[in-house]
């Protein structure tokens, strides 16, 4: 059997998040949102990723050119207080691992001195009154003198590896505030991109397809949306046909349940509650079979969360970034990258 290029699996190492930001479910979910009983908070047991790795290898050595370890999904990884650890136990197995941050951290040499395969740094603003507006409890100047600071430990410490800046677009922050991160990013030697935030989790899209009341909060963050959730189902409608990318995915919570894909919050949909207990075949299938993932595609709420409609959806924002007078036209350079093989 032909391998796979890669196979990927997300890993919340942390069940929680410093920041509580309005796109995101750790910022935007009320209590009386979860159908099941309010997600739980808390950080993976060492001792639980290391049996998840060695699950991994067992299921996935033959079938996979690379097995990509991201660690991360609605929690921030570099509040584990063994962050470095985890790192290791992933470059041991000679997996690839991805981590992604808001870098609103006090110390960035832990992660220079663990050097993971990829970092990405998330942001959506340089000055305080623009970031503040989707970053809700971050602080940007501690992210720029972190991106600082990572620049230097890479050099002191002769380490080398991976770090994206990806940069969250809006209408309010395509002006000088995207300009300035990107001129940052570029002088430090690391790869500036951006796209759109999306109406996070897809629980909450089906509220707002569905016309149900939103939050004020909610409604705000639509308002600033570069492109707006129905716009963006409607583009995905000539694509609702193409199975969903992300059912190839698997998302393992901090306590060793999984969730059906990265795009939901509720551990309603949660398709095991031991991921060491389930296997790789079984979950695949728990998937196919899901309501929700009907629910979900039928809608073509899939095209839009990973983005399949992108010649179209490019087209767009090069027209609203346009309309704004941004200085940064859309372009493929400033895509993230998910070539995994190649890095």
């Amino acid at each position: 059997m032909e391998k796979q290029p890669f196979c990927l699996y997300y890993i919340d190492i942390v069940g929680t998040c410093n920041l509580r930001c309005p796109s995101c479910p750790v910022g935007n979910y009320q209590a009386s949102d979860f159908i099941s009983s309010q997600r739980p908070k808390g950080f993976m047991a060492f001792s639980l990723f290391e049996k998840i790795l060695d699950k991994i290898e067992l299921e996935n050595s033959h079938n996979c050119e690379r097995i990509i370890i991201a660690l991360y999904n609605w929690g921030e990884p570099l509040l584990h207080p063994e962050f470095p650890k985890f790192i290791e136990a992933i470059r041991a197995k000679g997996f690839y691992s991805d981590v992604s941050s808001n870098l609103n951290v006090k110390d960035v040499k832990n992660v220079v001195v663990a050097s993971p395969n990829k970092l990405i740094i998330s942001l959506s603003g340089y000055d305080s009154e623009v970031y503040s507006q989707t970053n809700k409890a971050g602080n940007p100047y501690l992210v720029l003198s972190n991106l600082f600071k990572l620049r230097y430990y890479m050099d002191k410490l002769k380490k080398n590896f991976s770090v994206e800046v990806s940069y969250h677009i809006y209408e309010h922050n395509v002006g000088k505030d995207m300009e300035r991160i990107k001129m940052i990013t570029e002088d430090l030697g690391f790869r500036f991109c951006s796209d759109l935030t999306l109406f996070m989790p897809l629980e909450n899209n089906f509220k707002y397809l569905n016309g149900e009341a939103l939050s004020q909060q909610d409604q705000k963050l639509i308002s600033l949306m570069l492109v707006k959730p129905e716009e963006l189902v409607k583009l995905g409608q000539p694509y609702k046909q193409i199975d969903c990318p992300m059912r190839n995915w698997t998302v393992i919570n901090f306590d060793g349940t999984t969730a059906l894909c990265c795009g939901v919050y509720d551990y309603q949909y949660n398709i095991a509650d031991n991921f060491l207990n389930v296997s790789q075949l079984e979950l695949d299938a728990r998937k196919q079979t899901h309501q929700l993932c009907v629910k979900c595609m039928d809608k073509g709420l899939h095209v839009m969360a990973s983005y399949t409609a992108r010649k179209e959806l490019d087209e767009i924002i090069e027209t609203r970034l346009k309309m704004l007078k941004s200085q940064l036209l859309r372009d493929s350079t400033h895509l993230r990258s998910y070539n995994y093989l190649n890095e």
